[in-house]
């Protein structure tokens, strides 16, 4: 029972099945000849209860049929075979590429007829000892003389294709381009089979218990051949494949529409196995290639490479044996549609009778039709022996007679046609069923009445106005629903809870499915008009497991004025497999758990704006997975949304935790309300999150607000974040351009305290950070009168929301009673012109108390022209006199342990700005004494006042020690001071009397003395 399929080239590799209906393909791979995978396949059916036994089943149906054969099929009876040849082509003249010639069909049959009934010229190369066993099979293949209407017909029919190439996927929707009732007709398709396929079929039908229900797909019975491999150069000097120009492919695979096995049985190359269940064949292991030389052993046996069902080039072959033979007159006496072959009208001339009308085709109303008022318009020919010139019709819709006509010819000869028409009709949604019938031909009855009425149905589809949505609850009835196998169809299935409510979806069952490999099964949208339409799009959600390495497959069809064949539609969307699965593979049936195994998708159809009947139709396509979910379903003609992503305002660039929750500002930059949004955020290319906005949510146009994500993961060091949002309302963004941030932010907890010194001409570690999460210009040092600064250069015309960050430590301000913050700026507009139009708030300086996860106190903030220098032309500062020594009191944060300032520049400031001399005090003076050298004590002479001032000016925080001792060498005071930086003390002389005294001092382990005066 496996189909099969002859390829191009020498190495093999197949993949096969073993359903009732199947189709085996055969390709090219690798160096080495792969068997077929059938027992492989099996093992996956039975573990999804598809199959069990059924290929020993359908053997044990055809060996009692064989006991039962009786005599109506006899080997030596010439039994008539009717063969339609579709020549599925691109264009090309008759007798050019794919379209190939009567001639070369004509050789095909012929070739057909003289392998079957074993009249081949090149029997005389069987090996003697094969010869009492090559058996004969009297069948006559004949194009067909009469069509199914019962009109003359050569049997051959050419359609240009909707493809240049053709795959095995394709296989319903090449079949359906041209087709002849497979009960009456061998239907043959030739074109132009893509990669290295010859060929394949589809098997017998049997009616073996249990199998009743198996896949009976009419519309594909038949077989597939490639326009290269068809007929003799024996015959003609055809463009053949030279490896297989003997016509032997089709010989191969009609032996496989009769029913015959692979003679290797496709049984993994096992010696034991079934084989290919026919006796007179010898045991071999696997498939033969190319033309080898005889005698070749497989399985202790000499192989029958020479027979037609194995893999050798045409030259080679030469029989069937006598078994084989029984076995296809078994399949012909009991298979439904194989059967019917022999009595099939096909076989037979059209009966020429006087007054023969028949009517001949219905042009309108097509099958697909939308609503509205049609004109009935039919073909008739005369297919009679005299001419006519007149005749009666009746038009009959729904089984009311809506319209009788006689219609008056000039004079209709003998095969030649005309076209009549009737009143306009109204046709309604749904099927519209219509019967035309000829009444009198000639004013008297009609001499063929088996040719005098049509039957024809056309589909008209519902309307919906859009927008529109559809949440699936129920099949709504304006949807229509079609399969190309006849099984298993889109249906409405409970799902798991989507934001905590019950949820239904449109589903298809492809797990422990009966439908066939690559059938189709649609579901259509009613028709919608766009032609008012400025924005469109559709949108939908989709939920998918793999089952395995199954790549069961979605593709939406865009079909336009009704017509509901997919060859003329225009797919908008296909994903297969991994692309098209929502959650990672599954080993059991699939059904989605919640909202995060699903996904939406967003379709724009701006290039359908101005079509004023279209419909949808999503295509499911079966590859024997999982199962497949849609849902919410909606069109819209004017998509206004606009959502923007604004800024993250939390995390800050940078932070002590490794664990944050970010906080997004969002901005509603539409003329139309929001209600829902999805947001995706990963943290350094893991694993993505999404949020979907919560009901009741709604942003009016205009509006900004913050969302709150759920917690992401840092490391330690730099981080890049990305963020972005989508589908506002469910669609997509009319400017995407502002919806994705991917930042910086680092995590770090370097710790320092106050008071705190900062310029740019050390050399120890820096522990303050430079950051501009958005990638952007930055800050960086650079020479100036100060050795080094720090310095942004302006004119990036980069967003105000894009900023540059450096940023202290973090501060223990803990000890703190008072505090301040001194820095030096300078700031001028690198042209040297006057500022237009600053931007305020350029540069600022920030405070957080939380370790940098928050910097929400503003400490000093400044537009370009509070911030420049107006007294110099100088570019680059020069002089100390161009900077401005800012001043800032920090006494709100005394007492604070988890400190960070932060400077920071907007990155669309037009300035050049420099930054030096940062200087923490743990006093508020604004104007605290200033020295240049180590230290400075001051007054040197003390009279009226009992205390003296020291004043220190370190570079490194230390501790330093003081004593304060007579001429004597007595010590009068003395203490260890902490943190010694830039402080100023007082030191108390209440008790001290007149007299010269030393202070001396230990720095950084050196001894420093300077001289007072105490005059009482």
């Amino acid at each position: 029972m496996v189909g099969s399929a002859r390829v191009l080239g020498k190495h093999l590799n197949i993949n096969c099945t073993i359903l009732m209906i199947f189709i085996c393909l055969v390709t090219i791979e690798g160096l080495a000849q792969d068997r077929c995978a059938t027992v492989e396949y099996t093992k996956k059916l039975v573990e999804k209860n598809l199959i069990r036994d059924d290929a020993l089943k359908f053997e044990r149906w055809l060996g009692q049929r064989k006991e039962n054969l009786g005599s109506r099929i006899h080997a030596a009876t010439t039994n008539r075979i009717p063969v339609v040849v579709h020549v599925i082509h691109k264009g090309e003249a008759i007798g050019s590429g794919s379209n190939i010639s009567d001639a070369q069909i004509a050789s095909q049959i012929k070739v057909l007829n003289n392998d079957f009934r074993r009249l081949n010229a090149d029997t005389v190369k069987t090996p003697s000892e094969f010869v009492s066993l090559a058996g004969r099979i009297n069948l006559e293949f004949v194009l067909a003389k009469q069509s199914p209407d019962g009109m003359v017909t050569d049997g051959i029919q050419r359609v240009k294709g909707t493809k240049n190439q053709w795959t095995l996927n394709d296989n319903n929707t090449l079949k359906a381009l041209s087709y002849w009732p497979a009960e009456d007709y061998l239907n043959i398709w030739v074109t132009d089979i893509a990669s290295t396929i010859l060929g394949y079929a589809q098997f017998p039908v049997s009616d073996l218990a249990g199998l009743e229900e198996a896949e009976t797909n009419r519309l594909t019975d038949g077989v597939v051949l490639d326009f290269r491999i068809v007929g003799s150069n024996q015959d003609g000097s055809f463009n053949l494949t030279t490896e297989f120009n003997r016509g032997r492919t089709a010989t191969h695979e009609v032996g496989h529409f009769f029913g015959l096995r692979h003679i290797w049985g496709d049984d993994e190359g096992a010696c034991s196995g079934a084989g290919d269940y026919v006796d007179d064949t010898p045991n071999q292991g696997n498939s033969s290639d190319g033309c080898p030389s005889h005698p070749q052993v497989s399985c202790s046996d000499r192989t029958m490479f020479q027979n037609y069902m194995d893999y050798t080039n045409d030259v080679c072959m030469n029989l069937y044996t006598k078994q084989q033979v029984e076995r296809m007159l078994t399949v012909l006496a009991n298979s439904p549609r194989r059967a019917s072959l022999l009595t099939s009208q096909g076989l037979y001339d059209p009966t020429l009778v006087n007054n023969d009308l028949l009517i001949k085709e219905i042009l309108s109303p097509a099958v697909d039709a939308c609503k509205g008022t049609v004109v009935p318009l039919v073909t008739v020919k005369n297919n009679g022996l005299n001419v006519i010139t007149s005749t009666r019709i009746r038009v009959t819709m729904e089984s009311e007679p809506i319209e009788t006509k006689m219609f008056e010819f000039d004079s209709l000869s003998p095969q030649e046609s005309t076209q009549i028409s009737f009143a306009p009709v109204w046709l309604r949604g749904g099927d519209n069923d219509f019967t035309f019938e000829i009444l009198q031909t000639n004013g008297t009855a009609d001499g063929n009445p088996m040719d005098n009425e049509k039957v024809f149905t056309t589909f008209v589809p519902d309307e919906i106005p859009a927008p529109f949505a559809e949440n699936f609850n129920t099949l709504p009835p304006s949807w229509s629903r079609s399969n190309t196998d006849g099984e298993t169809a889109w249906d409405i299935v409970q799902t798991g809870d989507v934001d905590n409510v019950e949820n239904k979806a449109a589903y298809m069952k492809f797990f422990q499915s009966d439908d066939a490999d690559g059938a189709l099964d649609l579901i259509t949208t009613p028709v919608i008009d766009l032609s008012g339409a400025t924005s469109p799009f559709l949108a939908f959600d989709v939920a998918y497991a793999r089952y395995q390495n199954h790549s069961d497959g979605l593709e939406v069809h865009v079909l336009v004025d009704c017509n509901r064949n997919l060859a003329n539609s225009e797919v908008i969307y296909s994903k297969y497999g991994g692309t098209l699965a929502t959650v990672l593979p599954v080993n059991g049936a699939f059904v989605p758990a919640n909202a995060n195994e699903w996904r939406r998708e967003v379709l724009d159809l701006s290039k359908f704006i101005g079509y004023d009947h279209i419909q949808f139709a999503f295509v499911a396509v079966n590859d024997k997975g999982n199962n497949l979910f849609i849902d919410n379903v909606s069109v819209r003609k004017d998509v206004s949304e606009n959502i923007a992503l604004i800024a993250l305002s939390y995390p800050s660039p940078i932070q002590c935790s490794s664990e944050i929750q970010p906080v997004l500002l969002v901005e509603n930059r539409g003329v139309a309300s929001i209600q829902s949004f999805k947001v995706e955020y990963y943290a350094n290319n893991e694993a993505m999150q999404t949020l979907s906005t919560p009901s009741g949510f709604e942003l009016m146009p205009g509006e900004q607000t913050t969302i709150t994500l759920s917690t992401l993961s840092l490391r330690e060091g730099e981080n890049t974040v990305f963020f972005s949002i989508t589908q506002p309302n469910g669609f997509k963004d009319i400017d995407d351009s502002d919806n994705k941030l991917q930042l910086k932010t680092r995590v770090d907890d370097v710790e320092d305290k106050i008071p705190l010194r900062k310029n740019f001409d050390e050399s120890q570690p820096n522990t303050w950070q430079t950051i501009n999460p958005t990638g952007g210009s930055d800050w960086e040092t650079t020479s100036t009168n100060y050795n080094q600064s720090l310095y942004f250069k302006g004119g990036s015309n980069g967003s105000e929301y894009h900023r540059a960050w450096f940023v202290s430590p973090v501060l223990n301000f803990s000890n703190a009673v008072s505090s301040s913050l001194f820095f030096d700026l300078y700031c001028r507009d690198k042209s040297n012109d006057s500022i237009k139009d600053p931007s305020e708030n350029v540069f600022q300086v920030l405070a957080s108390r939380d370790c940098g996860k928050t910097f929400d106190e503003v400490l000093f903030a400044g537009d370009e022209n509070s911030l420049s220098d107006a007294l110099t032309t100088d570019m680059v500062p020069a002089a100390s006199e161009v900077w401005k020594r800012s001043f800032i009191n920090l006494n709100s944060l005394a007492g604070e342990e988890s400190v960070r300032i932060a400077f920071v520049v907007a990155n669309n400031i037009s300035s050049n700005i420099y930054l030096d001399n940062i200087e923490f005090f743990v006093s508020d003076n604004p104007s605290p004494f200033a020295t240049s050298e180590l230290y400075s004590i001051y007054p040197t002479k003390i009279s009226d006042v009992k205390s003296f001032n020291l004043t220190f000016n370190l570079d490194q925080r230390q501790a330093v020690k003081y004593e304060l001792v007579d001429l004597a060498g007595r010590r009068v005071a003395g203490k260890e001071l902490p943190d010694v930086l830039n402080q100023t003390y007082t030191i108390d002389l209440e008790n001290t009397s007149s007299g010269v005294y030393l202070v001396r001092m230990i720095i950084d382990k050196k001894f420093y003395v300077s001289r007072i005066v105490v005059v009482q």
